[in-house]
Parts: C-alpha cells; sequence; structure tokens
C-alpha cells in the first residue's frame, strides 16, 4: 500500500481514536465490604442520586490493601446498584488492578508528571452561553471557564474544568474545577442550585446552609472544604 493509499485509507476510517480529558465523577473508595459501600453510597446520594444516574465514574482504590483484590468485583457491583456507571480505575497494589480489570474497568491514563495544581493551568477561551440555559441541557467547558448570562433551570447541568459563571439564577447543578483544580469557584447572582461541586467536593441544596440560598454568591475551597462568601 502507498504512502497515498494509506492517507486516503485514514481519511474514511469509520472510527476517530482521540485522547482527552473527560469530567469522570472520582468515588474515592476506602478499606471496606461491599455492603457498606452500598450503604455509605446511598446516604451520601440521598436526595441528588438523579444527578449521577448513568455518569461515568472514576474508582480510586488507591486506600485498598493488596490483599483486597477478592472484593473489588463486589465494591464495583455495590456502585452499579447505586445506579452509577464504574468506568476507569487508580490502583496502588498490581493485585488490586488485576482485579479490577478483571471486573471490567478501564486503566485510567494520565499524564506524566501530573499536573502541579499549586501552579495556574493554561486555558482555553472561556465559553460564553448567551441564551437561558434550560432544564435537561448539559454544557460542558473543557479546559476553560464557563459564564452564562442568563439563568440556569432546574436539572441543567453545568460543567467546566475552570470556574462557572451565572449571571442570572443557578437553579439547576454546576460542577466547576472537574479536571481537580481547586482553585477553581462558582459564582452565581441567585445561588439556588440543586447541586454543588468543585474538584470532587460536592453539596446537595439540603447541605447549602439557608443564608446563601438565593442570594448572591460565590463558593470556593478553603482549607479542604467548600465555603461560601459573598460576591464582591
Amino acid at each position: 500500500m502507498t504512502q497515498d493509499s494509506t492517507r486516503a485509507a485514514a481519511a474514511h476510517s469509520p472510527i476517530r481514536l482521540r485522547g482527552r480529558a473527560h469530567p469522570f465523577l472520582t468515588l474515592d473508595i476506602a478499606d471496606l465490604e461491599p455492603e457498606a459501600l452500598e450503604q455509605a453510597l446511598a446516604s451520601r446520594l440521598a436526595g441528588t442520586a438523579s444527578f449521577f444516574r448513568h455518569a461515568p465514574v472514576l474508582l480510586d482504590l488507591g486506600a485498598l490493601p493488596a490483599d483486597a483484590g477478592p472484593r473489588v468485583a463486589g465494591l464495583v457491583e455495590a456502585v452499579r446498584r447505586m445506579g452509577l456507571v464504574p468506568a476507569a480505575f487508580r490502583a496502588r497494589w498490581p493485585e488490586v488492578e488485576r482485579a479490577a480489570l478483571a471486573a471490567g474497568l478501564g486503566r485510567m491514563l494520565e499524564p506524566e508528571p501530573r499536573q502541579d495544581l499549586a501552579a495556574p493551568c493554561d486555558r482555553r477561551p472561556t465559553v460564553i452561553v448567551s441564551e437561558p440555559v434550560r432544564s435537561g441541557q448539559r454544557i460542558y467547558a473543557a479546559e476553560a471557564d464557563l459564564v452564562v448570562l442568563h439563568s440556569v433551570s432546574p436539572g441543567a447541568q453545568l460543567l467546566a474544568d475552570g470556574c462557572i459563571h451565572v449571571y442570572g439564577a443557578l437553579r439547576g447543578s454546576a460542577s466547576a474545577g472537574i479536571g481537580d483544580d481547586p482553585h477553581a469557584r462558582i459564582f452565581a447572582k441567585i445561588m439556588d442550585a440543586e447541586m454543588l461541586s468543585i474538584a470532587g467536593l460536592w453539596l446537595s441544596a439540603e447541605e447549602v446552609p439557608s443564608e446563601w440560598v438565593k442570594r448572591p454568591a460565590q463558593l470556593a475551597i478553603r482549607d479542604g472544604w467548600l465555603r461560601f462568601s459573598p460576591l464582591p
């Protein structure tokens, strides 16, 4: 096959294989039994399970000891029973890694060396949404900040690797810093969200302090916790 014919075949290939960062929900799993994991998930997802149903999940198995391999399949099934979709994993021990692969999980591909989160990261141009975000819509700003100039309806989802700014009412869910950026923030003219998340830490509507509900506010990570503060 000539070089030109190879290029032509590639141009008409029915598939494309590309590497790209995707917003996986990360679940850190401690050294516990599948039944205990299912109970903990049921408690943690109470009231917000609909937001995460069918969401792809990265299972961080780094806390499991080397002899936990026989439990991995049960842990994966417990996650599935809660409506989540276990898709990939991280593991510390080869025995756990082999069990995760046998359970149908993919090994997470990550760049090496890992990004220094203390340093500012490069961003693509800000994604600006000029229309109201309707229920059922899902907007993801990959490697960028997200700005919404109108309101966000209940049932809508905003996701960004950077910060999220909403210049109207934020009534859906918002997940900022989903590439594990702890410096990301969420800003809203009217904070009335169903779920808020920054770099894997999240709050349901019931966990938002009443003094910040339906008020102008920003959310950031401080001292390892999600904390609200007024807009400037």
